[in-house]
């Protein structure tokens, strides 16, 4: 729908506060708006769509749009803003009589005024301090541009439910910095007052009119999507008009520790993430909704693995929150201890006994005498040994989500697991070629997933992790050069175990150079000076971890500052 604003007073005060049309005169906001249009547009309504002919420049009157383009080959969406009242779009297209660059999309029920490129013309030939105030304005967005091109995306506009909003807003400020507002909706006082310890100018609750309508409900959340960074609803779990509007709206949903209903699956347009009344979890929560979820990938590297405890020590003293987990071989096993709930202190102390368990007397290994002779050890005691640390664990059981992964020898296939039983994951993960018999797993038979994907960091980035640690403990030839090892090597006189652990290791090596471009941090302990199979070093090893994770600590609290 479309009309003629006929209110000029009205329409003149409203443009005063347009950064496009501050500073002109009266009589020249007089006429613009007798060439300005006004549009009614419902949410998800697509103004125009990238690579269309421009021939309107848009202003925002109440509503937001996003502005998005796509990548990929067309294949995937990239946001570039969002926009809210006082904003306008479409400008350049018009202008420079280009083809639009991004897709405009309605996210918020919005209210355009629209200027079309033939009355442009004419006003920019009459009045020429226009084109000087569009000079002006074009410059300081531009310069806002480049600051928001390093600003991290995330669900800006998230609807929320259940009594921990409130902890849940703290966690968002606390992990940001930035301007949230937490707006209660509910009109039954269910958001806690916000601690006088945590209240700061930037962390605000406001409560809604229980009177209001759907239409001031969407107007309102326009406003407060304008003026601050995360804007969190809180809504009642009972279906009415206002909750379905909001989770319409909404980019994502959090249910706090309330049931999954589902009109809120049905109408969320974006991803509805879960939490319990724990910290840990709310802060997840928050780290989902900001895109600042944490994946930390340990390398394969066989007695070299135990400094990945190290680090998972120093990582959490310090701090460092991490949110899910991905491991190959070595990795596989230390992770998965620490995925089920094992402290760094227990895991070591696992680590350290793992000399006794590789002598062959020790009972935990089968060794393999019938057909087919595709390895020395059948691996069933090793499972059995797996499950009894791990506590007989599932996937489900973990505490974080956890991703292990296995190759398939037939195929070549990376195989990652992520459900069933961790042991026999685990044991898929760490079967060395020549040592271990594949491991059959469904139609799968699985070796050491070192073979395929030995730093699994790209596992994490397809789940959705924001910020990617790797700690790889497979050093360069140039590392091991470099610390003598290779000259040490060469006066030894190779041994079975000590050419397999050395094929492993150049083969992980050259695929290692090709699998690290998701990786924010590489945590790298300076493992060369002792092989793979050295498991009588697991104090060094531990101390490598610290160290090499101490080294990045500043790396790494700068990846969670916007």
């Amino acid at each position: 729908m479309s009309t003629i604003l006929s209110n000029n007073n009205m329409v003149v005060d409203s443009l005063q506060h347009i950064p496009f049309f501050r500073g002109l005169s009266p009589t020249t906001l007089a006429k613009i708006s007798a060439k300005l249009h006004q549009v009614t547009l419902e949410h998800g309504h697509i103004v125009f769509t990238e690579g269309d002919l421009g021939d309107s420049l848009y202003l925002i009157e109440s509503g937001q749009v996003k502005v998005s383009v796509l990548t990929d080959g067309g294949t995937h969406e990239k946001i570039i803003n969002y926009l809210g009242p006082g904003n306008f779009f479409g400008e350049m297209a018009l202008i420079l009589d280009q083809r639009r660059s991004a897709t405009i999309t309605v996210t918020i029920d919005a209210d355009l005024w629209v200027l079309h490129k033939a009355d442009l013309d004419e006003l920019l030939a009459d009045n020429p301090e226009i084109a000087l105030q569009i000079t002006k304005e074009l410059s300081r967005r531009l310069s806002d541009a480049v600051s928001e091109a390093s600003r991290r995306p995330g669900f800006r506009l998230s609807a929320v439910f259940g009594p921990d909003a409130g902890r849940l807003a703290e966690s968002v400020f606390r992990q940001t910095q930035q301007r949230v507002v937490l707006y209660d909706a509910t009109g039954q006082g269910l958001v806690d007052e916000i601690s006088v310890a945590n209240q700061h100018e930037s962390l605000v609750i406001l409560t809604a009119e229980s009177n209001g309508s759907s239409e001031t409900f969407v107007e309102t959340l326009g406003i407060l999507a304008d003026g601050f960074d995360w804007v969190l609803v809180v809504l009642p779990t009972q279906y009415d008009e206002i909750s379905v509007k909001a989770v319409q709206l909404a980019q994502a949903a959090v249910l706090c520790n309330v049931p999954r209903y589902d009109w809120i699956a049905k109408f969320c347009s974006g991803p509805v993430f879960e939490c319990d009344s724990s910290q840990v979890s709310i802060d997840r929560a928050a780290r989902k909704i900001t895109h600042r979820v944490v994946g930390l990938a340990l390398s394969s590297g066989g007695a070299r693995g135990i400094a990945h405890i190290g680090v998972l020590e120093t990582l959490e003293k310090e701090g460092i929150p991490i949110d899910m987990l991905a491991g190959t071989s070595a990795g596989s096993l230390f992770g998965g201890l620490y995925a089920v709930g094992k402290t760094p202190a227990e895991i070591a102390q696992f680590a350290r006994n793992l000399i006794k368990q590789i002598d062959f007397k020790s009972g935990l290994w089968d060794p393999k005498f019938s057909r087919p002779w595709n390895g020395l050890i059948k691996g069933k005691a090793t499972v059995k040994y797996l499950a009894r640390h791990f506590n007989d664990a599932t996937f489900a059981d973990t505490r974080m989500p956890f991703y292990v992964v296995a190759a398939d020898v037939l195929t070549g296939e990376e195989v990652v697991f992520d459900t069933g039983s961790l042991a026999d994951a685990v044991r898929a993960s760490i079967g060395m070629i020549g040592i271990f018999s594949p491991y059959q797993i469904g139609d799968h038979y699985l070796i050491d997933g070192g073979a395929v994907n030995p730093v699994p960091a790209s596992v994490l980035a397809e789940r959705g992790a924001n910020i990617i640690i790797a700690s790889s403990v497979i050093p360069s030839l140039e590392e091991e050069r470099a610390r003598g090892q290779v000259a040490a090597q060469r006066q030894r006189q190779p041994n079975f175990l000590g050419v397999l652990s050395n094929m492993m290791s150049i083969m992980e090596r050259e695929i290692v150079k090709t699998r690290m471009a998701p990786v924010d941090v590489l945590i790298k302990p300076t493992v060369e000076i002792f092989t793979a199979m050295d498991y009588d070093n697991a104090d060094d090893f531990l101390e490598l971890g610290r160290d090499a994770a101490r080294q990045n600590l500043s790396h790494l609290k700068k990846l969670f500052v916007n």
